[in-house]
């Protein structure tokens, strides 16, 4: 009994082996609670913690990319200054998110650092994954889910949403199988493969199905190409044949109406509303992040733009739309510097998923842990922490625990 108390005091104690428990539970609350509040009771609890010991992680400002991130965020949260139809109540609850997200990521960061994604974490996610794949798969089966497309569990409960999620999913479980050429981990990670792919499938989302496949096949190159300039050959070759396959197979209407059975789903008027909306007023600064975006079209209202970029632009305008293209610039450039590393490979895949998805859907940057955590502020993490470990010296990390 004595042990077992000594060695949860020095779990606690150990900041970065609790921040990897809490930084799970953040994802798997996503994966199982219908609530994105109560997902966020570990966020909440991470924030905390790590508000409590900022003198031992506050030099990751000496790290430049974690200006943008902060730039990034921190206008973002400015433009509710001039939102329309704001009440101050909403933007400290942006702050807050915002909070969340630049908290997160530097503690993923410090776990990226010490080697707990590699140790554990990525692991552990992955699993968790499968899992909940394995529910959704059993529920679909069992129910038939409604219209005939996969859902799952928690906040998977739109086929889109449960796609991309999946998907970044898969990447992780995909990372496992190559980074193990054999052994019991190489078997499960098989098992998850199939799990996962089916999944994405029977989700019925084309821009998951297409934007999984994309994700995966990044990964695999990183793994194959011997550096970076190699990598990036083949990731272009690989755009260029994805877009002859899509050209070819929309030029005729049999093949159109297989792969977009739901037609373009009034992408094209939703997205001339969302740049009329911001003509009329905020090109340079935005409508303000909590402006109400909702579209009024020919064909109907739609409560977002539907394309990341386009929210990005509506809410922060062009300056925001810079700081947003900046930060991306940025992380794949530290990603690239550092290509020879397992994480670096994995967060590669990770936005080869992302920034194709979010062309069409996508309308939230900031938000409590949810889908954009998994998609964007994962990979923006471990790109951190690749930058924070290349700049400092990370041995107090390493040692003993902090």
């Amino acid at each position: 009994m004595t042990s077992t108390l000594n060695a949860a005091v020095s779990f606690v104690r150990d900041r970065i082996r609790l921040n990897a428990l809490l930084i799970v539970l953040c994802f798997a609350g996503v994966l199982v609670l219908e609530s994105q509040s109560a997902a966020s009771y570990a966020a909440y609890l991470l924030a905390i913690v790590m508000l409590a010991r900022l003198r031992q992680w506050v030099d990751v400002f000496a790290v430049p990319l974690s200006w943008l991130v902060v730039a990034l965020l921190g206008y973002l949260v400015l433009t509710g200054l001039w939102s329309e139809g704001s009440q101050p109540g909403d933007a400290l609850s942006m702050l807050s998110r915002a909070t969340q997200v630049l908290l997160f990521a530097v503690a993923l960061a410090e776990c990226q650092i010490r080697g707990e994604l590699q140790r554990w974490l990525g692991r552990t996610l992955a699993v968790a994954g499968v899992l909940a794949a394995l529910a959704g798969l059993a529920l679909f089966l069992m129910d038939n889910s409604e219209n005939g497309r996969l859902v799952g569990l928690g906040q998977l409960d739109n086929n889109v949403v449960a796609a991309l999620i999946f998907g970044v999913v898969l990447i992780l479980v995909a990372g496992e199988a190559l980074r193990e050429p054999d052994g019991l981990w190489r078997r499960i990670s098989a098992f998850g493969i199939v799990v996962m792919a089916a999944a994405v499938l029977l989700s019925d989302s084309r821009n998951g199905q297409i934007s999984a496949m994309l994700g995966v096949g990044i990964l695999f190159i990183a793994h194959r190409a011997a550096d970076r300039q190699r990598f990036a050959v083949a990731v272009l070759g690989l755009g260029v044949i994805l877009m002859a396959v899509l050209a070819a197979l929309t030029a005729n209407e049999a093949a159109r109406n297989l792969v977009l059975p739901r037609g373009d789903s009034f992408r094209p008027a939703i997205w001339l509303a969302a740049l009329h909306a911001v003509a009329d007023g905020g090109l340079w600064f935005g409508r303000g992040i909590l402006t109400d975006d909702t579209l009024v079209t020919a064909v109907g209202e739609f409560p977002h733009p539907h394309n990341m970029y386009l929210s990005v632009l509506f809410q922060g305008g062009l300056v925001g739309v810079a700081l947003f293209a900046a930060l991306i610039a940025a992380v794949v450039r530290t990603l690239l510097d550092h290509y020879g590393h397992r994480d670096a490979k994995l967060a590669l895949g990770i936005l080869g998923l992302a920034l194709p998805a979010w062309l069409l859907d996508g309308h939230e940057l900031i938000d409590k842990v949810g889908m954009t955590w998994f998609l964007f502020w994962l990979p923006v993490a471990i790109s951190l922490g690749l930058a924070w470990m290349g700049r400092l010296d990370a041995k107090p990390l390493l040692g003993k625990a902090q």
